[in-house]
């Protein structure tokens, strides 16, 4: 059975029913020639999963009952980790959003550093961010994720850094404290907490930003002694910050 993501912006569920419509409508029906009496599984992001048997396919809406609702057992992280990614050349953001969903992280945040390459006009960064989001939801379900992971739009590194957390970890190649040290020093770390992980551009941050991190709470961190291409780093430092923190 096929399992689908339902964008919360396109569905109405109420009292046993759901009303599809928009890019969620336009999938089903024109990209999977979904028709009437088909069944499928959706989830909205939300760590509900329902049972869709759809009653009427015609027109610009899809209208199904609800055959079934129920909430999946959990494979999401016991944390909330955020990853600030400086935004690399070409399409290596979308590899990397398209990654770190898989691996469970909660959201993306792309950020404007000294040496991120090119400049994003409104209309540009609209659409590079609803690409994304787009890549964030596929991701998430090939995965068996519950949740989807959340793409905001860019931010300047400047106001990055400022954002609270419980646990600011700043990836840089000339850091020296391994990042299993900081994490096995840690105390415990309440339930949900906010872990926020910054990866830099291809160039690497500046002196300056790594200076304001560490003033605003940052704890510099290496993944080791080779230097990988942005998005490799990406993944790898992902990887190894949430295996971890679950495995402490």
């Amino acid at each position: 059975m096929k399992r689908i993501y339902l964008d919360r912006n396109d569905c109405n569920v109420s009292q046993g029913k759901i009303h599809i419509r928009g890019g969620t409508f336009h999938y089903l029906k024109k990209v999977l020639r979904m028709k009437t009496n088909d069944v499928f599984t959706g989830f909205d992001g939300t760590g509900a999963e329902y049972t869709v048997n759809i009653l009427n396919a015609e027109g610009s809406s899809i209208e199904g009952t609800l055959i079934e609702t129920k909430k999946k057992p959990s494979v999401e992280t016991p944390f909330n980790l955020q990853i600030f990614q400086s935004i690399p050349k070409s399409g290596k953001m979308d590899f990397i959003i398209r990654e770190v969903a898989q691996l469970g992280v909660k959201k993306v945040v792309p950020v404007i550093s000294a040496r991120v390459i090119g400049s994003l006009t409104s209309g540009k960064s609209s659409r590079k961010t609803e690409r994304w989001r787009k890549i964030a939801a596929e991701s998430s379900k090939v995965a068996g994720r519950e949740l989807v992971t959340e793409v905001s739009e860019a931010m300047r590194f400047e106001d990055t850094v400022k954002t609270k957390s419980d646990l600011f970890i700043f990836f840089w190649e000339r850091a020296s404290t391994p990042l299993r040290k900081i994490i096995c020093g840690l105390p415990a770390l309440k339930t949900d907490a906010l872990i926020k992980i910054f990866i830099g551009p291809e160039g690497g941050y500046t002196e300056e930003e790594v200076t304001l991190a560490e003033k605003c709470g940052a704890v510099t961190a290496s993944i080791g002694r080779r230097i990988l291409k942005v998005e490799t780093a990406s993944v790898i430092a992902t990887a190894l910050t949430i295996y971890e923190l679950e495995n402490r």
